[in-house]
């Protein structure tokens, strides 16, 4: 081939290639162009969206306790929180959960993890939805589902899935607690979440509650799942529904605001403030479903409670009884059986003058019937601190715990992680609680 047809098929080739680079400059230069209108096209279509919102009155932001968006009128809103609790444990006892020659044992936990949405609808329903994030696991359960409205004037329905109005500790939100946690004693007797329909009334000196439900801790349970034994009462276990469960809670404020009962601590400044309450619970039904050969259960419970703040102090005592009656269950030694089981907790904090530190200490404990298998009495000491660095929203916490009994000894006595109580194999198990939360 001659020198000319060379350099003839390489000019070419050249202008070819440049022909096509400028094509494929001009077609994404042209792409990239539409790109960019849609872009800016979608955002001045979103800024126009919330201008609009904005101009017919809608207002969004955060009220210095969470994030909301609410219409003109505030006829519909949204409000969007959460809470972060993180922790270190560290226990000291013999064989503690169980394991042989285990003595100490320390960690991180993620005790709580919750989101939830509430507001209003038609500036006539309120609602809550509320998940938590297991500690184990990571998966998201379902706390609050509800629905609630005024009736007439003092009157208001509220039905779904919340916690029964029976023991004030466990009332009040995890978030608002004295303590890093609620006593060993509620985690015994406490109601737990039902699926229900309450009925509240409330005078500015006194409110009065009345609900019915499928019983303690029946939340997240489908229609026509029967409980079985060891899940009613303090025989331990959750899950099931009960045929029939009845819950009331009377409080009568002697001096004070209701908002100051919201949580257990006060702040320095506070007004003298003490209320009453008393709740009465009944539950039962047979366990037909279950793999015992059926039977009759019926639980009954009571508890009253006395709470006080101050300037710069609180106090508070509550005492709770139960009554389980189990009847013709086949198969296991409680075929026939009833028990009564109390427990009392008292515990007390007090600012520290000029500062945001707070003392504070609880004594708890558990009384078996004597007819359980295990009778003896179950004590619990705690004490610690708190620093409000913004109240509850952003607070750190430390507690130690004393756990004078042998659980072994104690038939109701009930280890849970979640309160940082492992169990162990003789008396005298220690537990440090070190406790960030973080509210928004």
């Amino acid at each position: 081939m001659s020198l000319t047809k060379c350099l003839s098929m390489v000019a070419g080739a050249a202008v070819s290639f440049g022909v096509l680079g400028v094509a494929n400059a001009e077609a994404v230069s042209n792409t990239n162009t539409d790109e960019v209108r849609a872009i800016v096209a979608e955002m001045l279509a979103d800024a126009d969206t919330r201008s609009s919102f904005l101009q017919s009155g809608g207002t969004a932001g955060h009220d210095g306790k969470k994030f909301f968006l609410a219409s003109s009128g505030g006829d519909f809103s949204l409000s969007i929180g959460g809470q972060l609790q993180f922790r270190y444990l560290v226990n000291f006892g013999d064989d503690l959960g169980g394991q042989a020659d285990e003595d100490w044992e320390g960690g991180f936990q993620t005790r709580r993890t919750k989101l939830w949405f509430t507001g209003t609808v038609f500036n006539e329903f309120d609602y809550m939805v509320k998940w938590e994030f297991n500690r184990n696991g990571g998966g998201a359960g379902l706390q609050d589902a509800w629905v609630s409205t005024p009736i007439m004037e003092g009157w208001d329905m509220k039905w779904g899935q919340f916690k029964a109005p029976f023991m004030r500790e466990e009332l009040v939100s995890s978030t608002s607690q004295l303590a890093v946690d609620r006593s060993h004693m509620n985690e015994v007797f406490n109601q737990d979440y039902s699926q229900g329909i309450e009925l509240s009334y409330s005078q500015d000196d006194w409110n009065l509650a009345l609900m019915f439900s499928d019983g303690f801790g029946s939340d997240n349970t489908d229609y026509a799942t029967d409980r079985g034994l060891g899940t009613v009462g303090t025989a331990g276990g959750i899950g099931g529904e009960s045929d029939y469960a009845f819950t009331g809670r009377f409080q009568y404020k002697f001096a004070g605001d209701w908002s100051q009962f919201e949580d257990f601590t006060s702040a320095s400044g506070s007004n003298w403030a003490w209320m009453l309450g008393a709740a009465l619970h009944y539950e039962g039904g047979d366990s037909e479903g279950n793999s015992f050969g059926g039977g009759d259960y019926n639980y009954l419970s009571w508890t009253a409670d006395l709470s006080f703040e101050g300037d710069g102090w609180n106090a508070f005592i509550a005492g709770v009884g139960g009554y389980t009656d189990f009847e013709d269950i086949g198969g296991v030694s409680t075929a026939d059986a009833d028990f009564d089981d109390y427990g009392v907790v008292v515990q007390g904090g007090i600012m520290i003058p000029d500062t945001n530190w707070e003392i504070f200490g609880r004594y708890d404990a558990v009384f078996p019937d004597s007819d359980r298998a295990g009778d003896d009495t179950f004590n619990v000491i705690t004490a610690g601190v708190n620093y409000y660095m913004h109240g509850h929203a952003a607070k750190f916490s430390a507690d130690f715990q004393w756990f004078i009994d042998d659980p072994a000894d104690t038939s109701i006595a009930s280890p849970s992680t979640g309160i940082g109580f492992l169990g162990d194999s003789d008396e005298d198990e220690f537990g440090l609680r070190l406790q960030f939360q973080l509210l928004f």
